[in-house]
């Protein structure tokens, strides 16, 4: 079994790359180890990258009437409690909103389908066990595939493999690399809830900074259906080095003073659950004789945020432009694969370096204090933060001295 490419992982970055890929012309094979429609643990944000892709792709349509809810600017709360609130954009008659909140569950099966309405080979509950090598090149993969009668191996061949497998990468690990770096990754827990309230008609989603609880933050992000995704989230080395449990630590945001009475006739909908983060403040090394990683495989989560679909399905999109530029050139090598993590790095390198900043800046409560205060009071101010959502080059305002010397002065 030969195929162009061969893409282990069927979340966002994979299914983009296959879609891609496909519709040029490769011939490609899809793996994923779970059958769809599938949960994944997530915050489930769709930031305005991901929107682009999605325009792109044709399907932006399909996530609006899929019942996910469009979210029009996010809400900031201080740990002084102050909060401000910021738009996304000032075009608030746009046909598409800036940014959706969609459960993974159904925002992961309309991209699933959108790549197996094309040529794309697609092979569930397959779980690949290993790399295949010739040399220093990879291959190939080694899969076990289930559901279909009696579970069998298989050795499938393709001159260009692409891990988008996500945090805990069976191709991240097969190539040898570090899993788990402390400083570079978060942990985080996220529960459904039904019932909260409290929420800005324009649905902004929310990021709560406790006095006690940093340097992780508390999330309430409104949902379509009437449901909420609550969670958590925190560097892994506070975790560690403060005895912390998110489950606890969910749970006692939800029963602040601050929040409590949102919670007063809410109830949880299904488990809390956790997952890992590996952060784009370290970038893995994206390519090399024979294989490239996408998404949280790469590790490209937003530092800040803890995004990933956008960075995703950005790399995602990329991928597949080189993996027929190098079946085009017929080369395969580190030295011209490499070039597609150039291009990623200089399309996410300022912005993740810039998260990186923000992620270290919020442990100075006093300055957080002082920033969403004055924003609040601001209405420029404000409208100099919506810019910054607008327009990515805005942003690095945030890092300069003289930006909070305007603050003192606003």
């Amino acid at each position: 079994m030969t195929y162009d490419a061969i893409i282990i992982g069927a979340g966002p970055g994979g299914t983009t790359a296959a879609t891609y890929m496909a519709d040029a012309g490769l011939r490609v094979l899809l793996l994923d180890k779970d059958r769809f429609p599938r949960d994944k643990i997530c915050g489930d944000a769709i930031s305005g990258k991901s929107v682009d892709v999605l325009r792109d792709l044709g399907v932006v349509e399909r996530v609006m009437e899929a019942g996910s809810q469009a979210s029009w600017g996010i809400t900031f709360g201080a740990p002084s409690g102050e909060v401000v609130s910021i738009p996304f954009t000032k075009d608030e008659d746009r046909s598409v909103p800036p940014t959706f909140v969609c459960p993974r569950t159904t925002f992961d099966q309309i991209l699933f389908e959108r790549a197996r309405a094309t040529e794309a080979e697609i092979w569930q509950e397959a779980t690949v066990e290993d790399l295949l090598w010739e040399g220093e090149q990879v291959v190939g993969v080694r899969v076990k595939r289930t559901g279909h009668g009696k579970p069998e191996r298989l050795d499938v061949r393709a001159p260009l493999v692409v891990g988008a497998d996500g945090a805990y990468s069976t191709v991240v690990r097969s190539l040898g690399m570090t899993q788990l770096d402390e400083r570079y990754y978060a942990g985080a827990i996220r529960a459904y809830y039904e019932g909260v309230t409290g929420f800005h008609e324009r649905h902004f989603m929310e990021i709560h900074f406790i006095d006690g609880y940093m340097p992780g933050y508390f999330w309430i992000f409104p949902l379509g259906d009437g449901r909420a995704n609550v969670g958590v989230g925190m560097l892994s080395r506070a975790i560690k080095q403060r005895g912390v449990r998110l489950k606890a630590l969910l749970a006692a945001c939800i029963e602040h003073p601050r929040f409590r009475h949102r919670f007063e006739h809410a109830q949880q909908v299904g488990p809390s659950r956790g997952w890992g983060l590996p952060l784009g403040s370290k970038p893995r090394p994206m390519a090399g004789n024979g294989w490239l990683l996408v998404g949280d495989a790469a590790s490209l989560i937003d530092p800040f945020s803890g995004e990933g679909i956008g960075n995703a399905m950005t790399s995602g999109r990329m991928a597949a432009q080189w993996a027929y530029r190098a079946k085009d050139a017929g080369a395969y090598s580190a030295a011209f694969l490499k070039q597609y993590e150039r291009d990623v790095m200089s399309y996410l390198k300022d912005e993740l370096r810039l998260s990186y900043s923000m992620q270290r800046l919020i442990r100075w409560e006093r300055l957080l204090n002082f920033t969403v205060r004055k924003a609040a009071r601001s209405p420029e101010l404000s409208d100099v933060l919506t810019c910054m959502f607008d327009d990515e080059s805005q942003r690095q305002r945030l890092l300069s001295p003289l930006f909070y010397l305007r603050l003192l002065a606003a």
